[in-house]
C-alpha cells in the first residue's frame, strides 16, 4: 500500500518540483524512515503507520530514478541509460537479501538491518547528488 501511495505522491511532486530534487528528498526520507523502524513501538497501529511511511519512500525511490534518467538523457541514448540505471539498481536486489541473511545469521538483524538499508539509501542520495539535473548542466569537454 505504501509503495502505491508513494508512487502517486512522488509522481505529482516530481512533476511540480523537478525530478532531481524529488529523488534526493525521497531517498533521504527513505533512509530516515528505515532508521526509525529500528525503534521498538508498543502500539500495533504505530508499527503499521511506521511501515506505511517507510514503504511510501523506500519502494518508490527507485522508480523516481527511472523518471530522472528518462528526462536527463536524450532519446538516442535513453534506453541505454535506463537499462544501466536498472542494472545498477538490481545490485541491491542481489546484495540486500544476502546482507539481511548475514545479519540474521549473526543475530543482529534487528536493529542493524534497518541501519544497513538506511545507509544504502544515503549512498543513493550522495551518488545522485553528483548527477546534473539536466544535460545542459554538464560541463563541456
Amino acid at each position: 500500500m505504501g509503495a502505491v501511495l508513494g508512487l502517486m505522491l512522488a509522481g505529482r511532486i516530481a512533476d511540480s518540483r523537478g525530478n532531481k530534487p524529488t529523488v534526493l528528498v525521497w531517498f533521504g526520507l527513505a533512509a530516515a524512515f528505515l532508521a526509525l523502524l529500528s525503534i521498538k513501538l508498543e502500539s500495533t497501529a504505530l508499527v503499521y503507520a511506521a511501515v506505511l511511511l517507510a514503504g511510501i519512500f523506500v519502494f518508490s525511490a527507485q522508480v523516481l530514478v527511472y523518471a530522472f534518467v528518462g528526462h536527463l538523457y536524450p532519446p538516442e541514448i535513453r534506453g541505454t541509460a535506463l537499462g544501466m540505471a536498472a542494472g545498477v539498481g538490481r545490485v541491491g536486489a542481489i546484495v540486500g537479501p544476502s546482507l539481511g541473511g548475514a545479519l540474521v545469521t549473526a543475530g543482529i538483524a534487528y536493529p542493524w538491518g534497518f541501519y544497513a538499508f538506511a545507509v544504502a539509501a544515503l549512498v543513493a542520495v550522495a551518488a545522485l547528488a553528483t548527477v546534473p539535473a539536466t544535460m545542459e548542466d554538464t560541463p563541456s569537454a
